[in-house]
């Protein structure tokens, strides 16, 4: 038997079972684009659960889906620093995952003050995302309440490209408040002073992923295990406190780069998130030392990579598949430069195609642009790498046009600011790390005044029986040894090539017994020592050069002879 409700009532039952929904006035960032925010009660429109009766906040989200392997939800709340320690914040996600806010940094092993702001980052899994709930609940439901005020505020939610890792920015101005940013599976590890980014496989950001660090006071070195990769930094030199990035990107990490370890001085942040692409010209940023390894998978171009150096972002260096792809972005432009009855002339390939370039190049801004306005303004049929290298340098500001507003092909070129170097995957490995420190070297040299004032006076004191022979030896290698500028900076450069430890033998025994062996040039050695078949006097005094050059590279950029990087890197 059916009864027939009064009106008033069948209102009020309708009304009671109607779901509340209502525009949110949170804002939306990141890809959010053609997404609402839709409160789900009263209490979820402002984005504030009080103390005081504490009430869940519920949320849908509606328009365009968003899900999928590398996305993260980024929740920007506050939370007053005093009850840090009575309550917790719990986050659901499509009401299957449920995620604990931090309050506080301890939970990273950290003993920092709590900041007034946090922007925590949630990875998504692969299904869209619907629906989000945060509530605030007691750590000790026994003990009584607060009062009341203001406990969790949600101030804004974005959609951002899914990381792992911590930062604090501080306001350069001191004004404005401390935000934490930070994320799950970041944890400090149990077995020692180490962080620890390990996500579960579901979680983890997929393709290619880059790795930053900024760190403090590591005066016994610095490390970085990503799988079966160590990255080592050399201890901190000098007494004074300092701060120092460190960047492993994308082609320098293994492929499956978990877990990964940072460890040494004060890990002030850490960042892993996904690599960005570059196209060309535009050129990975790295240390010299993780160029030596860097994975050719990687390599945007299967002829050669481009990079810029981490510490001297004005300095690219190319690394070649193998020496003919050298030649050909090169080889014209060492005749060009350098070598003996060529320099200042553009040489036809039929002319330098039987001769010997170099295995190994580097080249300053001001010699670029005289060879590309040589060939500019001559016409000069250039190779397709050398208009690439046009293109590189133009790009990089290595080179420039003489009249930028109006450019064109009638413009002249003109130096820029920086320079190149040049190494090749075709040289075996050792030689490699002697070129990279020569090269690299070489590199410095070009855009650091005071270090070539520096070498400038370390040559004027040069011994002369030391001096005879190096310029002996440069011209046997067809160096122009007229040139001053090439001599000073050839000296430098086989000088700093190799470790301290290695110079007497190179210089006391290879390189003299190199020219030893032609008829005329053993003239300009000292006298020589038969029973140890060595120069000892060469041995002496380029010892003293190499410790004297490391000594200076050493306090101005921690770097040493024989290592032009700042990261060793050893891989199983």
């Amino acid at each position: 038997m059916f009864r027939i409700l009064p009106t008033a009532l069948l209102v009020c039952i309708v009304a009671s079972c109607a779901v509340y929904k209502e525009p949110a006035g949170i804002p939306l960032y990141g890809a959010a684009a053609g997404i609402t925010l839709y409160a789900l009660s009263r209490e979820s429109i402002s984005g504030l659960i009080p103390l005081e009766n504490p009430k869940k906040l519920s949320y849908a989200l509606e328009g365009s889906p968003v899900g999928g392997e590398n996305l993260s939800l980024e929740l920007d709340y506050r939370f007053p620093k005093e009850l840090t320690g009575e309550y917790e914040v719990i986050v659901t996600i499509n009401d299957t995952a449920a995620w604990l806010l931090p309050l506080d940094a301890s939970f990273l092993g950290l003993t920092l003050a709590s900041p007034g702001r946090f922007r925590y980052a949630l990875p998504i899994a692969s299904e869209p995302l619907h629906s989000i709930g945060i509530s605030l609940e007691k750590k000790d439901a026994s003990k009584p309440g607060n009062d009341g005020g203001d406990g969790f505020t949600l101030n804004s939610l974005g959609i951002i490209n899914r990381r792992y890792g911590f930062a604090f920015y501080v306001p350069e101005t001191g004004a404005g408040e401390t935000v934490f940013f930070a994320t799950p599976f970041v944890f400090p590890d149990p077995e020692g002073n180490t962080l620890r980014i390990e996500p579960p496989e579901h979680y983890r950001v997929r393709g290619r992923v880059e790795l930053q660090t900024l760190i403090g006071n590591a005066p016994g070195g610095f490390r970085i295990e990503a799988g079966p990769v160590r990255y080592n930094w050399p201890p901190q030199t000098g007494s004074a406190p300092y701060q120092e990035h460190l960047f492993i990107p994308h082609g320098a990490l293994p492929g499956d780069p978990y877990p990964i370890l940072v460890s040494g001085g004060n890990v002030l942040s850490v960042n892993l998130g996904i690599a960005p692409d570059q196209m060309f010209p535009e050129s990975v940023t790295a240390d010299p030392g993780l160029i030596l390894g860097y994975s050719r998978d990687a390599w945007r171009d299967p002829r050669f990579e481009l990079f810029s150096w981490d510490k001297f972002p004005s300095v690219l260096i190319i690394d070649t598949a193998d020496y003919a792809v050298q030649d050909r972005l090169l080889k014209r432009l060492a005749f060009f430069t350098e070598k003996q009855g060529f320099r200042g002339r553009l040489a036809p390939d039929a002319e330098i195609e039987g001769l010997h370039g170099w295995n190994a190049h580097d080249y300053r801004a001001e010699d670029l642009a005289r060879f590309f306005e040589a060939a500019r303004a001559s016409n000069f049929p250039l190779l397709r790498e050398e208009r690439e290298l046009e293109a590189i340098l133009l790009n990089a500001g290595i080179i420039r046009r003489e009249n930028e507003t109006s450019g064109g092909s009638a413009s002249p070129y003109v130096s820029g600011e920086g320079a190149i170097i040049s190494i090749s995957r075709e040289s075996p490995s050792y030689l490699r790390s002697t070129f990279m420190a020569h090269e690299g070297f070489h590199g410095i040299f070009f855009i650091d005044e005071d270090f070539r004032d520096f070498s400038r006076r370390r040559w004027d004191n040069l011994s002369r029986p030391a001096k005879r022979f190096i310029r002996s030896y440069f011209e046997y290698q067809r160096y122009d040894v007229n040139d001053q500028y090439l001599l000073v900076n050839e000296f430098m450069a086989h000088v700093l090539q190799q470790p301290v430890s290695m110079a007497a033998k190179y210089f006391g025994e290879t390189l003299a017994g190199r020219i030893s062996e032609h008829e005329w040039r053993h003239t300009a050695l000292p006298p020589k020592d038969e029973a140890t078949n060595t120069w000892p006097e060469l041995a002496d005094t380029f010892s003293a050069e190499a410790a004297a050059f490391s000594a200076y590279v050493n306090g101005r950029w921690g770097l040493a002879a024989g290592r032009t990087w700042c990261v060793n890197v050893r891989r199983p």
